[in-house]
């Protein structure tokens, strides 16, 4: 797994796979709860992110270390993944796995039973949580919190938010009719990737990204995700969401708008600018901000963008919750511009 040379000594991100439901999940963690009998008067707290899709949370190993140096090493930072977007390493492939789907599973709602059920399961209730959503993450996040303690959640961070109007985005418009009809071409090319030798495959992968200053993390994320395993569930994930994201969910932001912060970028074609604009004037009190660093949907892609977008996490949590943080380390006191 990858490190960082952040402000205290790196520490290794660890990856296991835990038993959701039905599903073995792959769930990255970095760093280490406080002691619970510890006499500090500090909460426990963790930073939990739900990644876009694909779910795989190798992606987001960068953006964790960053995270994680910037509170010295004092606040856990926890990937939980998709069910079953990572094949875990002793499950061989099956016709099913490869060619079928099961709503109850594998769906977008069963996708957010899958993450409520996971933090029941896994993480004990006297542990604040700081959520992170990136992408379909933050419409998972906003639907987890229906079902999730008011105080176990201390903020949620929504960053590049797709939690409306999904089909008729920029980007959903193009993909849309993919999903709908070339769906088992994808798992078809993914089936035909696999039997390339992983000494050719991933010197194509480092190929391809070579004009990018990518974290070394992307290259084992885009290995996982050229399976079959992947791209079916995936794809269907996918597809599930171009029906099913639709109109904001209002009476969710209304009700839970307290915890709630939304990053947008300037050239998001998952969630444009006008969701931005949108979102300020049905709720002109929502703490939602837009980048002014063009920052990109997939930040975690390239090493300077997981950097900054980890740098803006942390100072907009300080700025939300100083006194809780303020336990965690030295609190940063540097501001940071936004747009709009």
């Amino acid at each position: 797994m990858a490190t960082s040379n952040g402000k205290r000594a790196a520490e290794e991100i660890e990856e296991k796979f835990v038993k959701v439901g039905e599903v073995e999940t792959s769930l990255l963690t970095l760093g280490h709860f406080r002691d619970a009998s510890s006499s500090e008067d500090a909460k426990r707290v963790l930073f939990l992110i739900i990644p876009g899709n694909p779910g795989v949370p190798t992606y987001y190993e960068d953006f964790m270390q960053e995270l994680y140096s910037h509170c010295e090493g004092q606040i856990p930072v926890w990937t939980v993944g998709q069910a079953g977007h990572v094949q875990p390493p002793d499950q061989s492939l099956s016709f099913s796995d490869v060619f079928s789907t099961r709503d109850d599973i594998y769906s977008l709602k069963a996708q957010i039973e899958h993450k409520v059920t996971f933090i029941r399961e896994n993480i004990p209730p006297d542990v604040s949580l700081i959520l992170i959503g990136h992408s379909i993450g933050c419409y998972m996040i906003l639907n987890m919190l229906e079902h999730l303690p008011s105080s176990q959640v201390l903020r949620c961070f929504m960053l590049f938010p797709t939690v409306e109007r999904m089909a008729t985005s920029p980007q959903g418009q193009a993909m849309t009719p993919v999903l709908r009809y070339l769906r088992w071409f994808l798992v078809a090319a993914a089936l035909f990737v696999v039997m390339i030798p992983m000494s050719i495959r991933r010197p194509l992968i480092e190929w391809h990204f070579r004009r990018a200053d990518c974290p070394p993390c992307l290259y084992d994320g885009v290995v996982r995700t050229l399976t079959p395993w992947t791209a079916n569930f995936a794809s269907y994930l996918a597809k599930v969401e171009m029906n099913e994201v639709t109109e904001l969910q209002e009476h969710l932001i209304k009700k839970h708008l307290k915890k709630l912060s939304f990053y947008y970028g300037t050239r998001d074609h998952w969630a444009p600018v006008q969701y931005f604009y949108d979102l300020k004037t049905t709720f002109p009190d929502v703490d939602a901000r837009l980048c002014s660093l063009n920052l990109k949907h997939a930040f975690v892609l390239e090493t300077p963008e997981g950097k900054a977008m980890a740098k803006i996490v942390w100072l907009w949590a300080q700025s939300h919750h100083h006194t809780v943080l303020s336990h965690t380390g030295s609190v940063d006191q540097e501001t940071w511009a936004f747009d709009g």
